[in-house]
C-alpha cells in the first residue's frame, strides 16, 4: 500500500492542474481583455476647430433605432500625446449628463491600449508642450477685428451647413449676435425638430463667441420660416452661467 502513495499523489496533482489550468487562464484574459480597454495607456490632446459643427443628433439604442428624447454628439478629430504622434480618435459627449464641447475647447483624451476611454475639456496651459505646438500648427483662428467682421466669418462658416430648405446667417447687431436658420415653410417639421438640437449647441456657442469678443453682451438664436412663422427664439447673454466641468 505504501508504494501506491507517491502514484496517487502524482495523479491528485495533475487532477488538480487539470482542474485549475482553464480557471487560471480564464483569469488571465480577463485582465488582459480589462487592462487593453479599459486601463489608461496614453492622454491625447486636441482642439475643437472653430467651424466645427457641434449639433448633436438622436441616440440609438441596441436595435439601432433613434430615442425620443437622449442626445449626443460625436467629435472625431486629430489629436496629440505628449511627444506629438498623431492619432484620429472619436469621442462623444453625451447630453443628458454633460454639455457640449464648443468651438475653441481644447480635450484631453484617455485612450486605452484599443479604445476611448474618457475625455476632459482642460485650459491651454495645461496641455504639453509639443502636442499644443501641433494643435496650432493645424488650427485656424479667428481673423476678425470686430464684431461684424466676426459675423461675417461665422455666416461662412455655417453657410457650408446650408441645404436647399435651409439657410443660416450671423449678423452683429451693437454687442448682440444674432443667429438666425431660415427654413422653406415645407420643412416645418424639420425646422420644429432641429430647434431641439440648435439649443444645446448654442449654449455651448456663447462661450466661444464671448472669449473671442469680450464685449459681446448676448447671441440671439431664431429658427424661423420664410412665411414668417417663428419656431423658436432664444437670448443667451452673461446672466446665464455656462459651465462644464474641467479637469
Amino acid at each position: 500500500m505504501k508504494k501506491r502513495k507517491p502514484i496517487f499523489w502524482i495523479i491528485t496533482v495533475l487532477v488538480v492542474a487539470v482542474i485549475a489550468t482553464p480557471v487560471t487562464l480564464g483569469t488571465l484574459w480577463f485582465k488582459q481583455y480589462y487592462d487593453n480597454r479599459y486601463v489608461t495607456d496614453d492622454y491625447y490632446y486636441t482642439i475643437i476647430p472653430l467651424d466645427y459643427d457641434i449639433t448633436p443628433t438622436r441616440m440609438r439604442n441596441s436595435q439601432g433605432e433613434q430615442m425620443e428624447s437622449e442626445y449626443e454628439k460625436q467629435y472625431t478629430l486629430t489629436c496629440y500625446n505628449a511627444e506629438g504622434t498623431e492619432k484620429e480618435l472619436t469621442f462623444r459627449a453625451l447630453l443628458y449628463y454633460q454639455e457640449l464641447y464648443p468651438p475653441g475647447t481644447y480635450v484631453r483624451v484617455s485612450v486605452s491600449k484599443t479604445s476611448v476611454i474618457e475625455q476632459f475639456a482642460l485650459d491651454e496651459s495645461d496641455v504639453p508642450k509639443i502636442a499644443l505646438e501641433k494643435i496650432k500648427e493645424n488650427f485656424t483662428p479667428s481673423s476678425a477685428s470686430t464684431l461684424a467682421e466676426y459675423a461675417d466669418e461665422r455666416t461662412g462658416q455655417l453657410s457650408a451647413r446650408n441645404t436647399p430648405s435651409l439657410t443660416i446667417s450671423c449678423v452683429a447687431d451693437n454687442d448682440t449676435l444674432i443667429y438666425t436658420y431660415l427654413y422653406s415653410a415645407e420643412a416645418r417639421e424639420l425646422a420644429k425638430s432641429d430647434a431641439e438640437l440648435h439649443d444645446p449647441v448654442y449654449r455651448a456657442q456663447f462661450r466661444t463667441d464671448k472669449e473671442t469678443f469680450p464685449e459681446l453682451t448676448a447671441i440671439f438664436l431664431e429658427i424661423k420660416l420664410d412665411d414668417g412663422t417663428v419656431i423658436f427664439s432664444q437670448k443667451y447673454d452673461t446672466r446665464v452661467e455656462f459651465s462644464y466641468e474641467k479637469e
